[in-house]
Protein backbone atom coordinates (compact mmCIF):
# COMPACT_ATOMS: atom_id res chain seq x y z
CA UNK A 1 0.00 0.00 0.00
CA UNK A 2 3.08 2.32 0.06
CA UNK A 3 2.44 3.29 -3.56
CA UNK A 4 -0.89 4.92 -2.73
CA UNK A 5 -1.08 8.73 -2.61
CA UNK A 6 -1.87 10.54 0.60
CA UNK A 7 -5.18 11.69 -0.85
CA UNK A 8 -6.27 8.17 -1.81
CA UNK A 9 -5.03 6.75 1.50
CA UNK A 10 -7.20 9.28 3.33
CA UNK A 11 -10.21 8.44 1.14
CA UNK A 12 -9.79 4.76 2.05
CA UNK A 13 -9.60 5.72 5.73
CA UNK A 14 -12.81 7.72 5.38
CA UNK A 15 -14.46 4.52 4.11
CA UNK A 16 -13.27 2.64 7.20
CA UNK A 17 -10.54 0.56 5.53
CA UNK A 18 -8.54 -0.93 8.43
CA UNK A 19 -5.46 -1.58 6.26
CA UNK A 20 -5.49 2.08 5.22
CA UNK A 21 -5.60 3.16 8.88
CA UNK A 22 -2.62 0.94 9.58
CA UNK A 23 -0.73 2.33 6.59
CA UNK A 24 -1.50 5.92 7.60
CA UNK A 25 -0.28 5.26 11.15
CA UNK A 26 2.93 3.59 9.96
CA UNK A 27 3.60 6.24 7.33
CA UNK A 28 3.13 9.29 9.56
CA UNK A 29 3.88 8.22 13.14
CA UNK A 30 7.59 9.09 13.04
CA UNK A 31 7.00 12.45 11.38
CA UNK A 32 4.33 13.35 13.95
CA UNK A 33 6.43 12.12 16.86
CA UNK A 34 9.45 14.21 15.87
CA UNK A 35 7.30 17.26 15.18
CA UNK A 36 5.53 16.87 18.53
CA UNK A 37 8.88 16.75 20.33
CA UNK A 38 9.77 20.06 18.71
CA UNK A 39 6.74 21.58 20.44
CA UNK A 40 7.05 19.91 23.87
CA UNK A 41 9.78 17.82 25.46
CA UNK A 42 7.36 15.37 27.11
CA UNK A 43 7.68 12.18 25.04
CA UNK A 44 4.74 10.47 26.74
CA UNK A 45 2.48 13.45 26.09
CA UNK A 46 3.43 13.41 22.40
CA UNK A 47 2.84 9.64 22.13
CA UNK A 48 -0.51 9.94 23.92
CA UNK A 49 -1.63 12.79 21.67
CA UNK A 50 -0.66 10.87 18.53
CA UNK A 51 -2.57 7.82 19.78
CA UNK A 52 -5.57 10.00 20.61
CA UNK A 53 -5.74 11.59 17.17
CA UNK A 54 -5.53 8.24 15.40
CA UNK A 55 -8.19 6.74 17.67
CA UNK A 56 -10.43 9.74 17.02
CA UNK A 57 -9.88 9.41 13.25
CA UNK A 58 -10.82 5.72 13.38
CA UNK A 59 -13.89 6.40 15.54
CA UNK A 60 -15.10 9.35 13.46
CA UNK A 61 -13.93 8.33 9.98
CA UNK A 62 -17.40 8.51 8.46
CA UNK A 63 -17.90 12.14 9.49
CA UNK A 64 -14.50 13.50 8.40
CA UNK A 65 -13.92 15.41 5.16
CA UNK A 66 -11.56 14.61 2.29
CA UNK A 67 -8.25 16.48 2.28
CA UNK A 68 -5.63 17.03 -0.39
CA UNK A 69 -2.75 17.09 2.11
CA UNK A 70 -2.94 14.38 4.73
CA UNK A 71 0.49 15.23 6.17
CA UNK A 72 -0.52 18.85 6.78
CA UNK A 73 -3.86 17.78 8.24
CA UNK A 74 -2.21 15.37 10.69
CA UNK A 75 0.45 17.90 11.76
CA UNK A 76 -2.19 20.55 12.43
CA UNK A 77 -4.34 18.05 14.30
CA UNK A 78 -1.39 16.98 16.48
CA UNK A 79 -0.38 20.59 17.14
CA UNK A 80 -3.93 21.45 18.24
CA UNK A 81 -4.21 18.27 20.34
CA UNK A 82 -0.95 19.00 22.16
CA UNK A 83 -1.99 22.59 22.92
CA UNK A 84 -5.49 21.52 24.00
CA UNK A 85 -4.00 18.89 26.30
CA UNK A 86 -1.52 21.36 27.81
CA UNK A 87 -4.32 23.84 28.35
CA UNK A 88 -6.44 21.26 30.18
CA UNK A 89 -3.58 19.84 32.26
CA UNK A 90 -1.87 23.05 33.28
CA UNK A 91 -2.35 26.77 33.53
CA UNK A 92 -2.99 28.49 30.24
CA UNK A 93 0.27 30.36 30.92
CA UNK A 94 2.03 27.35 29.40
CA UNK A 95 0.56 28.23 26.02
CA UNK A 96 1.80 31.79 26.34
CA UNK A 97 5.29 30.34 26.71
CA UNK A 98 4.95 28.43 23.43
CA UNK A 99 6.80 31.13 21.51
CA UNK A 100 9.94 30.05 23.34
CA UNK A 101 9.45 26.30 22.96
CA UNK A 102 10.08 25.15 19.38
CA UNK A 103 13.22 23.00 19.56
CA UNK A 104 15.17 22.43 16.38
CA UNK A 105 18.20 20.64 17.72
CA UNK A 106 18.49 18.08 14.94
CA UNK A 107 17.06 19.78 11.86
CA UNK A 108 20.39 19.76 10.03
CA UNK A 109 21.85 16.76 11.82
CA UNK A 110 21.57 14.42 8.84
CA UNK A 111 24.98 15.54 7.62
CA UNK A 112 28.38 14.85 9.10
CA UNK A 113 28.36 16.33 12.60
CA UNK A 114 32.05 17.19 12.37
CA UNK A 115 31.50 19.25 9.25
CA UNK A 116 32.35 22.87 10.05
CA UNK A 117 29.67 24.36 7.80
CA UNK A 118 26.91 22.10 9.12
CA UNK A 119 27.79 23.10 12.70
CA UNK A 120 27.93 26.74 11.71
CA UNK A 121 24.55 26.50 9.99
CA UNK A 122 23.00 24.75 13.00
CA UNK A 123 24.40 27.42 15.31
CA UNK A 124 22.98 30.16 13.07
CA UNK A 125 19.65 28.30 12.92
CA UNK A 126 19.50 28.20 16.73
CA UNK A 127 19.57 32.00 16.79
CA UNK A 128 16.31 32.27 14.85
CA UNK A 129 13.05 32.78 16.74
CA UNK A 130 11.01 29.64 17.46
CA UNK A 131 8.45 30.58 14.78
CA UNK A 132 11.23 31.14 12.24
CA UNK A 133 12.68 27.73 13.10
CA UNK A 134 9.26 26.10 12.88
CA UNK A 135 8.44 27.48 9.44
CA UNK A 136 11.79 26.36 8.04
CA UNK A 137 11.22 22.94 9.61
CA UNK A 138 7.71 22.63 8.16
CA UNK A 139 8.71 23.89 4.70
CA UNK A 140 12.06 22.17 4.16
CA UNK A 141 12.07 19.14 6.46
CA UNK A 142 8.38 18.19 6.21
CA UNK A 143 8.08 19.59 2.66
CA UNK A 144 4.76 21.29 3.27
CA UNK A 145 3.35 23.98 1.00
CA UNK A 146 2.56 27.50 2.17
CA UNK A 147 -1.19 26.78 2.11
CA UNK A 148 -0.69 23.97 4.61
CA UNK A 149 1.80 25.88 6.76
CA UNK A 150 -0.56 28.85 6.92
CA UNK A 151 -3.32 26.56 8.14
CA UNK A 152 -1.09 24.83 10.71
CA UNK A 153 0.30 28.10 12.09
CA UNK A 154 -3.08 29.83 11.75
CA UNK A 155 -1.70 32.65 9.60
CA UNK A 156 -2.58 33.64 6.06
CA UNK A 157 -0.81 32.39 2.94
CA UNK A 158 1.15 35.59 2.33
CA UNK A 159 2.27 35.74 5.98
CA UNK A 160 3.62 32.20 5.60
CA UNK A 161 5.64 33.23 2.53
CA UNK A 162 6.86 36.41 4.24
CA UNK A 163 7.84 34.57 7.42
CA UNK A 164 9.82 31.99 5.45
CA UNK A 165 11.57 34.70 3.42
CA UNK A 166 12.48 36.71 6.55
CA UNK A 167 13.60 33.54 8.31
CA UNK A 168 15.88 32.52 5.46
CA UNK A 169 17.24 36.05 5.14
CA UNK A 170 18.08 36.15 8.84
CA UNK A 171 19.57 32.64 8.69
CA UNK A 172 21.81 33.67 5.79
CA UNK A 173 22.85 36.89 7.54
CA UNK A 174 23.70 35.14 10.83
CA UNK A 175 25.48 32.30 9.01
CA UNK A 176 27.62 34.70 6.98
CA UNK A 177 28.45 36.75 10.08
CA UNK A 178 29.54 33.61 11.93
CA UNK A 179 31.46 32.32 8.92
CA UNK A 180 33.28 35.65 8.65
CA UNK A 181 34.05 35.64 12.36
CA UNK A 182 35.51 32.13 12.28
CA UNK A 183 37.52 32.67 9.11
CA UNK A 184 39.42 35.65 10.56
Amino acid sequence: MHEISEENLWLLCLKGDRQAFKEMYCRFYSLLYHYGLKLVSDEELVKDCIQDIFIKIIQNHSTLSPTLNLKGYLIKTLRNKIFDTLEKERDSDVLDDYADKFVADDVFADGDESDFHAKLLMHAFSELSPHQQEIIYLYYVNELKHEDIAEILEINYQSSKNLLFRSLSKLKKVYLEKKGFFSK
